[in-house]
């Protein structure tokens, strides 16, 4: 079953990698039934699956290691040799021994350690919150983040399209690998005109000996809006006078996030948040504080091999705001997902997201969206 959820698209049904649609891709998928294929090592095998090899995904946060090695076990039956496919088919059920088998010099690293890492959530990004997943360190990343206008269970439903009709907030965002621990973004954001710049590094991974994933996030973002009008003699609080400058353009973002894979299907995640104002509205009443405190919760719950639930619930100072998101999450591979969300607010940029008020559920109805995340 996972063979052909996953490979079929460029090895074929018959393992051959002949698929018309991957005929122009180079490198060429393998060919399963090849010689040289079958002369490598289960480990060397279960090192390309877990890793990923040129255009191929790395399977390591989809698959566990025990389905890694079924597909190791299932490519050994496209051996033309009969009495190889009885020896491979026969040890099917003793898979978890199957790690002592690793014997490619590229897991050197892995071997000095005794220790067994995991990886809580297999994307950079739930719905709106960050994670502790860091992207392989090879090509770039790519995610387009769409949320729509609110809309009610009513005859807006229908004559607006569940919202799609309606003003849309998106960012695109680009994440570039640095190294295996860190990689920096640029986005683009539609309302506020934002362009931000982040990075993020992962400080600790979890293992059998660390309980917990923690990664350090900071992001700086830019607004391209032209300033608004302020009245002739406006003032800073200290009565001297105020100048708009470009410092006033930027708001930050500074995250600790930590996550635990508490099992194969469900992840858990905290982060303690920072956003922080250069300007903030003059004329607000309450006044408005420079910054906002958050301790968004994440939560993921796998329901197959390539779907899952997620809810987000972010808690913060800023009054009138209390953003809870929910996601239906499918992935095509370990290299792309697509999530389907449902939020109470249309703000994707944290400087933006903490900032504004969120509507309220189910008075004032819902906004649906989508993330879509793409690995290269």
């Amino acid at each position: 079953k996972i063979y052909q959820k996953l490979c079929v698209a460029c090895h074929g049904i018959n393992g051959k990698g002949d698929p018309v649609a991957i005929k122009a891709m180079h490198p060429r998928p393998a060919d399963f039934t090849d010689a040289a294929f079958q002369n490598q090592s289960d480990g060397t095998i279960y090192w390309k699956i877990t890793k990923g090899r040129g255009v191929m995904a790395a399977y390591e946060s989809m698959l566990s290691e025990t389905q890694r090695w079924e597909v190791v076990n299932y490519l050994r039956t496209f051996n033309p040799s009969k009495q190889e496919n009885k020896k491979y088919i026969s040890i099917k059920n003793d898979v978890a021994n199957k790690d002592q088998e690793i014997i490619s010099q590229k897991t050197t690293k892995e071997k000095k350690s005794d220790s067994k890492s995991f990886n809580p959530f297999p994307y950079t990004r739930l719905i709106n919150a960050q994670t502790t997943h860091i992207m392989q360190n090879k090509g770039f990343g790519l995610t387009i983040q769409h949320r729509f206008a609110a809309t009610k269970f009513n005859e807006e439903f229908i004559e607006n399209f569940m919202g799609l009709d309606l003003a849309a907030n998106m960012r695109f965002g680009f994440e570039i690998p640095v190294t295996q621990k860190m990689y920096i973004e640029i986005g683009r954001t539609r309302y506020g005109k934002f362009y931000d710049f982040g990075a993020k590094y992962s400080i600790y991974q979890q293992t059998d000996k660390m309980p917990i994933a923690i990664a350090f996030y900071e992001n700086i973002a830019i607004t391209t809006e032209k300033p608004r009008a302020f009245a002739e003699g406006t003032t800073f609080e200290d009565g001297s006078a105020f100048v708009y400058s470009f410092k006033h353009r930027l708001m930050y973002d500074t995250q600790i996030i930590m996550a635990h894979q508490f099992s194969n299907k469900f992840s858990a995640q905290l982060t303690a948040e920072l956003i922080w104002r250069n300007l903030t509205p003059y004329s607000t009443k309450p006044k408005e504080k420079s910054y906002v405190l958050a301790m968004p919760i994440s939560l993921r719950y796998k329901i197959g091999l390539l779907s899952a639930i997620d809810l987000e619930i972010m808690p913060n100072t800023e009054p009138k705001n209390m953003p809870i998101s929910l996601a239906y999450e499918v992935a095509s591979s370990g290299n792309h997902v697509f999530q389907i969300t449902v939020t109470n607010s249309d703000r994707i940029l944290p400087q933006n997201l903490f900032t504004q008020p969120t509507i309220h559920y189910p008075k004032d109805g819902f906004m649906l969206g989508f993330n879509l995340i793409r690995y290269f």
